[in-house]
C-alpha cells in the first residue's frame, strides 16, 4: 500500500487540503485532482475509479470528495479502512464541512492526516490514539503550570494574611482612638453617628468648636482606615466593640439595618410548622457480572425537630411494613412499650418534653446486608460482546418494585470512543473527558419499569466496562416508614408538622 495523496476537494474538484506522502511535483498532484471529477462522472454506485497509473479511493461528504491517491497495486481493502478513519477525523476541525472551515483548519487536518499516514504507509493507530497525539499534551509543561500555579496561590494568601494583619492593627488603633468618648455625654452620639454615616468626613472633627480631647489625635488614622475597609461587616466590627466598652447602643443601628434586612429572606424559608420531621433512608448494593445479589443492604432514621414550646410533649403515630427483616431500635428517651404495641414514638416520662430547636433522630432502622433481591428496589446488567477489536454493549435496567425513582444515573466505564445506537428510555452519551458512558432516565415508574441502551467501542477488553456505578433517589422507603399523624401528649389534639423523605443511594456498585 501507497498512498500518493490524501486530499479534501470540493465537488468541482477544487483542492482544499492535500497532503503529499511521496515526492511529486504540484503540477502532476493539481493535474490527478483536476482529473478526479470529469473520471467519476455520474456513477455513484463506486467509491474508487482507476486510471492508467493510479487509483482514486473517495467518500463524498456533504459539499466536499475525501479522497486517496494511490498506486494501483495498494490494498483496495486497506485504502478503504483508512478512508474511513480519515473520515471520522475531518469532522473534528471541521463540523459544519464547509469550505472556510477547511481552509482555517488546514494545518491541523494536516496534522491528522500525518498521524495516520506515514510515507504513504498506514501507521497502526486508531482515532482515540490520534486524538491524544494531537493534544501534545506535555508532562514538563503541566509540572511548570503546577509550580506556577502553586507559587500564585502562595502569593494570594500571604496578601490576604497581610490585609487582615492590617485590618485588625487599624481596628484596634480605631479603638484606642475612640475609646475616651464614653464620658462626654449624650450630646456627642448623634454627632458621632453622623460620623459613621460618613466615615470619611471624620476629618471634620478638628474643626469643631470644642477642641477634642489629647487621647483623640489618633482619630485621623482611624478614619483613613475605615474609608479603606468601608465594608458592613468591618464597621459593625468595629461599632460592637464600642458598644461594648461605651454602652451606645444606638451606634449599631444604621450598620446592621442592611444585615437584618439580609436575613429576612432566611426566616421565611424555614419552616413555621411546630414539628418538623425527616424520614432519611439509604441503600447499598453489591451486585456481580452475572446480575445476582452479592449484597443489600439498608440504613434509616427518623429526626424530628421541634420548633414550638407548646408542641414539645409530642407524640408520632408511625406507619411502616412490618417486615421482620429490618431491625429497628428507638432513642433512649423513647417509650419502647408503645413503639413495640402501637408503633407510636413518645418521650418515656410523660411529664417531660422533647428538646426545642434541636433535631434529634428517635428512631433508626436497618436491612442486615442480605443476598435477596426481594427487596432490591432496580436491578442493572450489562452484557457486552467482543468480536474482533470491537465491543458492543448491551446495557438493561429492570424494576420489580412499586416504588419510583427519580434521576436514575448508570455511568459504564469506557477507555475509548464509543458510539451510542439504541436508547429506549430516557438518555444516552459517551464523555470523553471522564471515558465513561452515561446513562440517565429522569423518573422510572410503572410506565417504564425497563429499559435498555446499546453502544459499541473498538480496541476493549469486556472487563474494561467494569465497575458499573448507579444512583438514584426516591420519595419513598423500602422499609414502608411514613409518619401518620402528630398529636399532644397531654390532650391528644392533633399538631401542625412537616414530614419529608427520601430514599438515596448509598454506593450502588456492579463487578
Amino acid at each position: 500500500m501507497v498512498v500518493l495523496s490524501a486530499c479534501l476537494t470540493s465537488k468541482a474538484g477544487k483542492p482544499l487540503v492535500a497532503r503529499q506522502f511521496v515526492e511529486i511535483s504540484r503540477i502532476r498532484i493539481e493535474g490527478l485532482l483536476a482529473a478526479f471529477p470529469k473520471l467519476i462522472g455520474a456513477v455513484k454506485q463506486h467509491t474508487y475509479v482507476e486510471t492508467e497509473s493510479v487509483r482514486y479511493v473517495f467518500q463524498p461528504m456533504e459539499s466536499l470528495y475525501l479522497l486517496l491517491v494511490t498506486n494501483k497495486s495498494s490494498n483496495i481493502m486497506e485504502d478503504l479502512e483508512t478512508l474511513r478513519l480519515l473520515a471520522r477525523l475531518v469532522p473534528e476541525f471541521a463540523p459544519n464541512l464547509e469550505e472556510e472551515t477547511v481552509k482555517d483548519q488546514a494545518f491541523e487536518i494536516m496534522l491528522a492526516f500525518d498521524e495516520v499516514l506515514a510515507m504513504g504507509h498506514r501507521e497502526t493507530i486508531n482515532l482515540t490514539q490520534v486524538k491524544t497525539a494531537l493534544e501534545m499534551e506535555s508532562h514538563e509543561e503541566k509540572l511548570h503550570n503546577m509550580i506556577r500555579q502553586s507559587k500564585i496561590n502562595e502569593a494570594k494568601e500571604e496578601a490576604k494574611k497581610k490585609a487582615s494583619a492590617i485590618d485588625q492593627n487599624k481596628a484596634q488603633r480605631a479603638k484606642a482612638g475612640l475609646g475616651g468618648m464614653g464620658g462626654m455625654g449624650s450630646s456627642m452620639q448623634s454627632a458621632f453617628q453622623e460620623e459613621e454615616r460618613k466615615p470619611v468626613r471624620v476629618f471634620d472633627a478638628e474643626g469643631q468648636p470644642e477642641a477634642p480631647p489629647p487621647q483623640q489625635k489618633k482619630a485621623p488614622p482611624k478614619g483613613k482606615g475605615m474609608q479603606l475597609g468601608s465594608k458592613t461587616k468591618q464597621s459593625t466590627d468595629v461599632l460592637k466593640a464600642l458598644e461594648a466598652e461605651d454602652a451606645l447602643m444606638g451606634m449599631a443601628a444604621p450598620a446592621t439595618a442592611p444585615a437584618a434586612k439580609a436575613d429576612g429572606p432566611r426566616k421565611a424559608a424555614v419552616s413555621t410548622e411546630a414539628v418538623v420531621l425527616k424520614v432519611e433512608e439509604k441503600v447499598s448494593v453489591r451486585l456481580n457480572k452475572d446480575g445476582g445479589v452479592e449484597s443489600l443492604e439498608v440504613k434509616g432514621e427518623l429526626k424530628m425537630l421541634i420548633n414550638d414550646a407548646e408542641a414539645s410533649f409530642v407524640k408520632v403515630q408511625v406507619q411502616h411494613s412490618k417486615n421482620p427483616a429490618f431491625q429497628f431500635k428507638t432513642h433512649p428517651n423513647i417509650n419502647r412499650g408503645m413503639w413495640a404495641d402501637d408503633a407510636i414514638l413518645c418521650h418515656r416520662d410523660q411529664s417531660k418534653s422533647f428538646p426545642v430547636g434541636t433535631e434529634l433522630g428517635v428512631l433508626k432502622w436497618r436491612l442486615p446486608p442480605s443476598t435477596s433481591s426481594s427487596l432490591l428496589p432496580i436491578a442493572v446488567s450489562c452484557w457486552p460482546s467482543v468480536s474482533g477489536s470491537s465491543a458492543t454493549v448491551n446495557l438493561e435496567y429492570e424494576s420489580t418494585s412499586s416504588v419510583a425513582l427519580s434521576s436514575l444515573r448508570v455511568v459504564v466505564p469506557c477507555p475509548s470512543e464509543a458510539s451510542v445506537s439504541d436508547v429506549s428510555e430516557g438518555d444516552a452519551r459517551y464523555l470523553a473527558r471522564n471515558e465513561t458512558v452515561e446513562w440517565r432516565v429522569e423518573l422510572v415508574d410503572d410506565s417504564n419499569r425497563s429499559g435498555s441502551i446499546e453502544f459499541s467501542a473498538d480496541d476493549v477488553d469486556a472487563d474494561a466496562f467494569f465497575p458499573i456505578s448507579v444512583a438514584f433517589s426516591a420519595s419513598e422507603t423500602l422499609s414502608g416508614l411514613s409518619v401518620a399523624t402528630v398529636l399532644d401528649a397531654r390532650n391528644d389534639s392533633p399538631l401542625q408538622f412537616a414530614a419529608s423523605t427520601i430514599l438515596e443511594v448509598e454506593d450502588y456498585e456492579i463487578q
